[in-house]
């Protein structure tokens, strides 16, 4: 990690640190509150003026408390933070990490639940009074009211702080693969039903220890102490319903975010943006969908580049139709327009040309030619050495003006070949010349080979009397010769010209053949 990288990263993790800190720190002065509140509300009931001594009075329990559990907390995940404070991760990084990094606003909402149960049960146990009800006071304002909300803002706030460093834990893995406790959404959406369990448990307590009470005192004493009670009761409701509303909406965002988030780039893939990636923030079932949704992408990348791939070595429409329909054996027949071109005296040439230069030569020829091929909608079907056999109107590339195609493709390529012939002068290197032969005619299109080895290809005499043309074209020194089934079929192209019938090799009579009138 390059320095400037490394301090910025260091100071991030600080911010974060600090963050969660203040979290703690709040989320407890807000527990105190609550639970001197609780305690106070008997004093308001009889002596209002006193009310502010009972939050002074528990001042000092309060910073203990606070310090114990920063204390304790930092204790228990020292491993944590000895990793996270380092930031240049070059500190193993064991699963006793990732499980404290995994749960660390659980474990600091634990610790924090188990200081309130802790300093609850020890004030109530030093209370010196008689009867139960200043002890379940005690007991209710600090482990039943002040324990379970400190423990919830910790957990929902540090989590949203948290969550994004998870990903720092787990560069090879995913979260669900590690052995650990798992809060799932099921269990998420169980914690209101809880707290509001704990809650209406205080309220019952509350009842209990005030009904005990007022058995025991005169009638005229009993009216401040129901006064108490009533107060109590609707300080209790009132911190269910907050609690109830925080959390559902904190639970609905939660949800809500994660499905957005997956909406957005579940878009994004559609639109063929294959970079797209969720991160892996938790090992529940938003984890796992973020965890598959990433797969799913790596998948789909993979298989592009396959395709890609795929489509370097053969045409993108036969690599499409064999991805779609399989890689079959077998063919059908069809109409269709051959062109095969061939470079002349390009065996002598390759004798003065060293290997790599040869295949550099070919290789822009053939981007050149192939270009003017698919732009008129033909389908390269194969390279043999300095040749090519392009196709037209099979079902990969119907056309029903497939022989007119061929011919422009013909003359398209004639003007391609002077234009790399003009940037072979300025390279000082050999000029080309092509011969082009296009005959139209049924053929056999398919796949053929065996069951290791498949190629998509022509066959017919229509292939072969295309490459019979090509040949005749060094004895009648014209570029470009058309069967005169392709002359036929396309009478809206460039203007053509007959030649004298020729004898065509491998035919029993001449033929008659026709090129572009601008060749004559």
């Amino acid at each position: 990690m390059h320095k400037r990288d490394f301090t910025a990263e260091k100071r991030r993790r600080q911010r974060v640190s600090r963050n969660l800190e203040l979290i703690a720190i709040t989320a407890n002065l807000i527990g105190a509150f609550l639970a001197v509140t609780f305690f106070s509300l008997e004093a308001y009931a009889t002596a209002p003026n006193t009310t502010g001594q009972s939050y002074i009075g528990n001042g000092p329990l309060i910073a203990i408390l606070i310090v114990t559990g920063t204390l304790i907390g930092n204790w228990l995940t020292r491993p944590l933070n000895q990793w996270y404070d380092a930031a240049d991760n070059n500190r193993p990084l064991t699963p006793q990490i990732q499980r404290q990094a995994l749960n660390n606003p659980l474990n600091s909402a634990l610790i924090s639940l188990s200081m309130w149960t802790l300093a609850g049960t020890v004030s109530a146990w030093s209370v010196r009074t008689e009867g139960i009800s200043p002890v379940l006071t005690v007991f209710m304002g600090m482990v039943g009211v002040a324990g379970p909300v400190t423990a919830l803002l910790i957990y929902f706030a540090a989590e949203r702080v948290w969550s994004p460093e998870i990903p720092l834990f787990f560069p090879t893995q995913q979260p669900s693969e590690l052995n650990t406790f798992r809060l799932s959404v099921r269990r998420r959406l169980f914690v209101p039903s809880i707290i509001e369990l704990v809650i209406m448990l205080i309220m019952t307590l509350n009842v209990a220890a005030t009904v005990g009470q007022v058995t025991r005192l005169a009638a005229a004493s009993r009216a401040p102490l129901l006064q108490t009670m009533l107060h109590r009761q609707y300080f209790l409701f009132g911190i269910a319903i907050l609690v109830a509303i925080s959390l559902t909406l904190t639970l609905g965002r939660h949800l809500a975010n994660a499905v957005e988030n997956l909406r957005r780039n579940m878009i994004k893939v559609r639109q063929g943006e294959l970079e797209a990636a969720l991160p892996v923030t938790s090992n529940d079932e938003l984890g796992d969908l973020a965890a598959g949704f990433n797969a799913m992408i790596k998948g789909l990348q993979q298989e592009e580049v396959v395709r890609q791939l795929f489509s370097l070595y053969v045409t993108p429409e036969v690599a499409t139709h064999a991805i779609t329909h399989g890689a079959q054996r077998g063919g059908e027949l069809a109409e269709a327009t051959i062109l095969f071109a061939d470079i002349r005296g390009f065996t002598s040439m390759t004798e003065r040309l060293g290997p790599e230069a040869v295949i550099a030569l070919l290789s822009r020829y053939f981007e050149a030619m192939s270009t003017v091929i698919t732009a008129h909608g033909g389908l390269v079907n194969k390279f043999g050495g300095d040749s090519l056999l392009a196709v037209f109107g099979t079902p990969l590339n119907a056309a029903e003006d497939h022989a007119a195609r061929a011919i422009r493709s013909a003359q398209g390529m004639l003007a391609a070949l002077e234009a790399f012939n003009g940037d072979q002068r300025a390279r000082n290197e050999p000029e080309l010349r092509i011969g082009i032969g296009v005959a139209t005619g049924t053929v056999v299109a398919g796949n053929v080979g065996s069951a290791d080895r498949l190629e998509y290809t022509v066959i017919g005499d229509t292939v072969n009397l295309a490459s019979r043309l090509e040949e005749l074209t060094k004895t009648l020194k014209i570029p470009v010769l058309l069967a005169e089934s392709t002359a036929g079929g396309a009478p809206e192209t460039p203007p053509l010209v007959q030649i004298a019938d020729v004898e065509i090799r491998g035919k029993t009579e001449p033929l008659k053949v026709y090129t572009l009138a601008h060749l004559q």
